[in-house]
């Protein structure tokens, strides 16, 4: 599926189409409406809610599998479950069936330099990290064309039998980062520690209108601490990935120690907490408990 470029980034607007009888509409308007609601809806998620996962999406390391009575060879993969994740921007991040990553496959496609450098040693990442390459998994909204329908030509290069796409499906991609940094960045709580008291609560909620520095310039949202440069500042941090490996020379990747578990730790990332949810914890009853 070729990718269309997603309007709701754009820092200005958006505006409602006013309609009045006589008034010609084109394809500009009919994307402006569908912008507006997409947008509020998006703003009312990203601040009442926050950004993070919802439910689901669990990242789990399966080890190679070699095949048996029952079941296929299966190679390595880190799987992501599906689930529910809500972005910066207040874009819902849906997964509906799992997805998997080849690691064998994707390790074996990286430059040994820029493993060598994502390798760390033990302890460095957390207390009692074994050695090994570190990188982290994101997800990202991304906008799918589907179909295709006639349309008029756009340019002369298309003047004949000219096509576009039927609709835009809400999608999304997944992409697993080496981690190069001494002490790799992880996530940071969106809101302080109010100390149970209701004074620091009132600041943070007056503090916590984030437009001017979210959309700090027309390139739009500033990067996050784990974000790495060049990379959509809209990503979803899920989870950060330890391969057991050994310190190689130049030239060599390092030897990834097989006998030894894949880390991952998916309790990293930022969490979107339900009101149900938090009742709960919090010990409140709520329907169906007894």
């Amino acid at each position: 599926m070729a990718k269309e470029t997603d309007s709701l980034p754009l820092p200005e607007g958006p505006d409602r189409v006013h309609y009045a009888t006589g008034v010609l509409l084109g394809a500009e308007d009919f994307r402006a409406e569908q912008d507006y609601h997409r947008s509020r809806l998006a703003r009312a998620l990203a601040y009442a809610m926050g950004q993070g996962t919802l439910a689901g999406l669990e990242v789990i390391h399966e080890p190679e599998q070699p095949a048996d009575e029952t079941n296929p060879a299966r190679s390595e993969r880190l799987l992501v479950e599906p689930g529910l994740a809500i972005d910066r921007l207040g874009r819902l991040i849906e997964v509906v069936t799992p997805r998997c990553l080849k690691l064998a496959d994707w390790y074996a496609a990286q430059s040994p330099q820029l493993l060598r450098q994502a390798w760390h040693d033990t302890g460095n990442l957390w207390t009692d990290s074994p050695s090994g390459v570190a990188a982290d998994l994101f997800i990202r909204f991304v906008v799918c064309e589907r179909g295709k329908t006639p349309a008029f030509a756009s340019s002369a290069f298309d003047s004949f039998d000219s096509v576009t796409a039927a609709r835009l499906r809400d999608g999304f991609e997944i992409e697993l980062i080496l981690r190069q940094e001494t002490d790799p960045p992880v996530p940071q709580a969106q809101w302080p520690d109010f100390g149970g008291d209701a004074v620091n609560l009132r600041q943070a909620i007056f503090d916590a209108w984030r437009q001017g520095s979210a959309y700090s310039s027309l390139q739009g949202l500033d990067p996050l601490p784990e974000h790495v440069p060049g990379q959509d500042t809209s990503a979803l941090f899920l989870a950060r990935v330890l391969l057991p490996a050994d310190q190689a020379p130049a030239g060599q990747r390092p030897a990834r120690r097989s006998a030894e578990a894949v880390m991952v730790r998916n309790e990293l990332r930022p969490f979107v907490v339900t009101a149900n949810a938090l009742a709960r914890w919090l010990g409140v009853g709520v329907t169906g408990d007894v």
